[in-house]
């Protein structure tokens, strides 16, 4: 790909990427790398890991780009990406670190992508509250409220094991909702 990609937007980026477009990773990743590593600097000062987080996170997002949701803006979805690798960080580190909320206020967020951000949030509740109890359970305690795999089978007083079936169910009835909703548009 000879002509230069710096004029499209992350849909269409996201769209190259998933034709296979190598350059269209690399737009992507130097798009969004300084902010990204702006907001995991502030969380973690040990600089070699907060590098490694910068790359797991775009590693993760390029490996689940077929899950990205083009309704919403790119930037969104990538930070949520991002605050979930924190969390799971911490939580094996079991380090103080500053609130997800005060290293928002130090990166300059765009007022339209917070929007965005709550208005996806709630839709994901609304998609949450479909499914049966069981299966609401482990997601909302999983991805709501960020427990760990260990907390969600105490709270529920379920073996691990079930746990991690529940989540894997529901995360497969959620995307098979999800389906079935953008065909009815």
């Amino acid at each position: 790909m000879s002509q230069s990609l710096d004029h499209l937007d992350d849909r269409a980026l996201v769209q190259l990427a998933l034709e296979n477009k190598q350059e269209a990773y690399t737009r992507l990743l130097v798009r969004h790398k300084d902010r990204v590593q702006a907001f995991i600097n502030k969380l973690i000062v040990n600089r070699p890991e907060s590098e490694d987080l910068v790359l797991m996170s775009f590693d993760k997002a390029f490996r689940n780009l077929r899950h990205y949701n083009p309704k919403f803006a790119f930037s969104t979805w990538l930070y949520s990406i991002v605050q979930n690798l924190c969390i799971d960080y911490f939580r094996k580190n079991k380090q103080y670190f500053v609130s997800l909320e005060e290293a928002s206020d130090t990166v300059d967020i765009n007022p339209e992508e917070v929007l965005i951000a709550e208005q996806q949030r709630q839709a994901l509740e609304s998609l949450i509250t479909q499914l049966k109890p069981e299966y609401r359970e482990v997601i909302w305690l999983r991805y709501m409220q960020h427990y760990a795999y260990e907390e969600i089978a105490a709270q529920l007083q379920i073996p691990l094991g079930t746990v991690k079936t529940r989540l894997h169910r529901a995360k497969s009835m959620l995307s098979e909702i999800m389906s079935q909703e953008g065909n009815q548009e």
